[in-house]
């Protein structure tokens, strides 16, 4: 048999169509021409002798050989990264390059504003790609390369996927001050209604979490006068404040409450969420990675980083 000959570049351009669907899109976001592209990608089907695309298809996809090698493709690219990579830490001797990082809404506004000028001053040779998105799609996003790293609620247990744990955070229930939880020194799961509550909308894992610890199903309805569900944990802070009801915050998340509300914690052991970075098991920038794990948690708040796990009830996602 022959010996099988492709060059990276070629390899790039078909993980572009893969991802876009579109000769036109791919060549564009390649910054070649169409024809150069086309030309390319039919030259490496011939000398491999298979078809990597179905292309009577709109968007185009992979033959069923073609989602086999794409998985392989990727892979090598992946290792060739690894390399330079290598290289460049190297050369500099220091930890430096870009990572694509994506944060869930529930912890962006809560983290980013400590770790980002901690990581600038302790690395300044990391530069940062930053995305707000939902748990799902950062899953979504990491296998198909357009994020390196997401920081969420871990764990997800998905085994194509490296968890990097970093801290745990407790919940408690922010009230106004005359509401009915607001008497309770140490609050028990048994004792939150279902009457009032206000929810992130669906999407967000809190919404899971704090929905298992009200004991209240995925289905039910919240019976409220007003029934609002929002992606802004901030906007239901200020529902609390200024309307009434109660909503659970995550530590980072009640750190600043208005006025007219107040935050009762719970009896031991608390609920609380587990906080990490996820990544593809063999990815060629785990020292940018563990860069900044490290530094997230050297920005969170030492009350938070001292929370010992036997003292919690660490919700699942």
């Amino acid at each position: 048999m022959a010996r099988i000959s492709f060059s990276l570049t070629q390899i790039e351009y078909i993980m572009a169509i893969n991802k876009y669907g579109h000769f036109a899109k791919a060549a564009e976001a390649s910054h070649i021409t169409q024809p150069t592209l086309s030309m390319q990608i039919q030259k490496l089907e011939e000398d491999l002798g298979v078809k990597i695309f179905d292309r009577s298809k709109k968007p185009i996809i992979a033959t069923s050989i073609g989602k086999k090698l794409i998985e392989q493709f990727q892979l090598i690219l992946l290792e060739s990264r690894k390399v330079e990579q290598l290289i460049q830490s190297y050369q500099t001797h220091d930890i430096e390059g870009e990572l694509q990082l994506a944060v869930i809404p529930t912890l962006a506004p809560y983290v980013l504003p400590t770790f980002l000028p901690l990581l600038e001053k302790s690395h300044p040779g990391i530069q940062l790609k930053i995305q707000e998105l939902q748990t799902h799609r950062i899953i979504e996003a990491l296998n198909s390369d357009e994020v390196d790293v997401g920081l969420l609620v871990t764990p997800l247990k998905i085994p194509s996927i490296h968890e990097y744990p970093l801290f745990y955070e407790p919940f408690s229930v922010l009230c106004k001050n005359n509401h009915e939880l607001s008497n309770h020194k140490k609050l028990k799961y048994s004792e939150l209604s279902h009457s009032d509550i206000w929810l992130l909308e669906e999407g967000h894992c809190l919404r899971n979490q704090v929905l298992d610890v009200c004991a209240l199903k995925k289905n039910q309805k919240v019976k409220a006068k007003y029934q609002f569900e929002s992606g802004s944990l901030e906007t239901l802070k200020s529902l609390v404040d200024n309307y009434g009801g109660y909503t659970l915050l995550p530590a980072l998340a009640a750190n600043v409450i208005g006025n007219d509300s107040k935050l009762v914690n719970f009896e031991r052991p608390i609920p609380a969420r587990e906080v990490g970075l996820i990544y593809r098991r063999e990815h060629y920038k785990r020292d940018l990675i563990e860069v900044v794990g490290e530094t997230i948690i050297a920005s969170i708040p030492d009350k938070i980083r001292k929370i010992r796990p036997k003292d919690l009830d660490v919700i699942p996602v």
